[in-house]
């Protein structure tokens, strides 16, 4: 007999390969060292810096092509995972030049690195990185709001109780619910494309951290490498290194937040006391020793790894307080910091896109639990400002004794009766009717009663959604067109290249 999990015969579907990844973190796996990532950026600015040395006759054409077809042969030898770093040559950097050396020779390979330093190349490969890292979380992010978007149209009438203090608190909806949470996601989005207003520029040319005697062309490599234009000065982007990183990590770490909330609502909607939604077989996991275990385990590591994006945060910020100018080596390890964070991240977004889209919603219960624990007593305390023309603190008064009444009548909704003991107590003369009482209370109809904008009644949802569907199209369209932006600046390299070295 041959046993592979230690659970899941209760399961109808068991966790896909992404899941049991994200589940299961390094137990099992290690990862790959932080500069294997970025050898096709470094590749990248390494032609492109080879192409401006060219245009700005700092190296010959003949010089420039040969250097060009080596670093394209390496290119192609990666792409084969063929091309492996070696650890005695320090880094990437410095790999990919003894490399080109040692296949072209050190008259045409030593060239490569004219008016740069390993300063300003690790800042480039960096940046880039992180763009590309941006954009996919903006992609996430949009998938995932389309989800929740989608999951609420459906359930805009779906009532349930809402919660303050982990308590009964007012009636709302399942739909207004999950579009609470598409909104912060939205922000999100505003955040991560900030990233890009602030730190696509482009740092080759800053060398060491002052620039060189060599007369580089900045717009030349900053439009090969697809960014907005060269930083103002050489000196900001070596020292502040840590920068970039630190305000990815902390946009990181706020979805993190809103994704470990979103994590906590479900967990506690799906739990047996709830019984609101039910997850699917592949977002949970069983017990080495309960057989009928069924753990929201998908759930529960999206907080741990909320934990871990805080952590980073404050270890990114911490590295750049006690900075000298120009380079110092502590900004190092922000690259190993916020590659590890990407990588414990932003695998959550597209699990809690698949949990939203395949959530079961019970809605005979939540309709039970919002007919629970006074629900509508914050209604029908309105109704009493309007129909008996009261001051709002007055009525107040009045539906805490009728709460307190109804209570010791065992009631979960303010009766009647105790609405008018309470009213006669506080020398109110206010006919009110018996079935006025009961209508108000119920939940469906306070859905119909929220009238102001955002707030849960079915109209304001569909507008809710509408509006947040033009909100997604627009950063679907933003994203399409900082990809277009990149793709023109690879495609404008091979160009140069074919004009330069026909």
């Amino acid at each position: 007999m041959k046993v592979g999990k230690l659970w899941g015969g209760r399961f109808e579907e068991l966790p896909s390969k992404e899941m049991v990844d994200f589940l299961s973190g390094r137990d099992v796996k290690g990862i790959p060292p932080c500069d294997e990532r970025l050898i096709p950026y470094d590749l990248w600015g390494n032609r492109a810096h080879v192409l401006m040395l060219c245009q700005q006759a700092l190296v010959s054409k003949q010089d420039g092509k040969k250097i060009v077809r080596g670093l394209r042969g390496i290119e192609t030898l990666h792409q084969k995972g063929k091309f492996r770093l070696d650890a005695s040559k320090e880094d990437v950097h410095s790999n990919i030049e003894s490399y080109l050396i040692e296949r072209i020779g050190i008259e045409f390979g030593g060239k490569v690195h004219t008016g740069r330093s390993r300063n300003d190349q690790i800042v480039l490969d960096m940046r880039l990185y992180l763009r590309d890292q941006v954009l996919e979380f903006v992609e996430g992010l949009i998938l995932l709001t389309e989800a929740l978007i989608e999951k609420a149209n459906e359930h805009r009438s779906t009532v349930m109780p809402g919660y303050t203090h982990h308590q009964h608190a007012v009636a709302t909806t399942f739909g207004h619910l999950l579009l609470s949470f598409a909104e912060a996601l939205e922000r999100d989005v505003q955040r991560f494309s900030h990233w890009f207003a602030l730190f696509n520029k482009n740092p080759l040319g800053a060398a060491a951290g002052y620039g060189t005697t060599f007369h580089l062309d900045r717009q030349l490599t900053a439009k090969l490498l697809g960014f907005d234009g060269p930083t103002e000065n050489v000196t900001d982007p070596i020292t502040q290194r840590w920068e970039p990183e630190a305000e990815l990590a902390y946009d990181v770490a706020v979805m993190m937040d809103h994704l470990s909330t979103m994590a906590q609502c479900l967990i506690l909607l799906s739990t047996r006391e709830f019984s609101m939604i039910r997850l699917n077989d592949r977002h949970c996991t069983g017990s080495s020793i309960m057989p009928q275990k069924r753990n929201p385990c998908s759930l529960e590591v999206i907080k741990a790894k909320t934990s871990f994006a805080h952590g980073m945060v404050v270890s990114l910020l911490s590295a750049g307080k006690t900075l000298f100018m120009g380079y110092n080596r502590d900004t190092q390890w922000t690259k190993y910091w916020i590659m590890d964070l990407v990588d414990e991240s932003k695998p959550a977004l597209s699990v809690m896109t698949d949990i939203i889209r395949l959530l079961q919603v019970n809605k005979t219960q939540m309709l039970k639990r919002a007919q629970e624990e006074f629900l509508g007593a914050t209604p029908l305390m309105e109704w009493l400002v309007g129909y008996g023309n009261l001051p709002m603190r007055k009525a107040k008064m009045v539906m805490e004794k009728a709460v307190k009444y109804s209570e010791k009548e065992g009631r979960e909704k303010v009766s009647h009766q105790s609405l008018k003991k309470a009213l006669a107590e506080m020398k109110i003369n206010i006919p009110v009717k018996e079935e006025d009482v009961n209508e108000i209370q119920r939940p469906e109809r306070v859905m119909t009663q929220a009238l102001s904008f955002g707030t849960p009644s079915e109209k304001r949802i569909k507008e809710g959604i509408a509006s947040l569907r033009k909100k997604v199209q627009a950063n679907g369209n933003w994203l399409i067109g900082k990809r277009r932006g990149i793709e023109r600046a690879k495609a404008l390299i091979f160009k140069m290249e074919k004009e330069l070295f026909r």
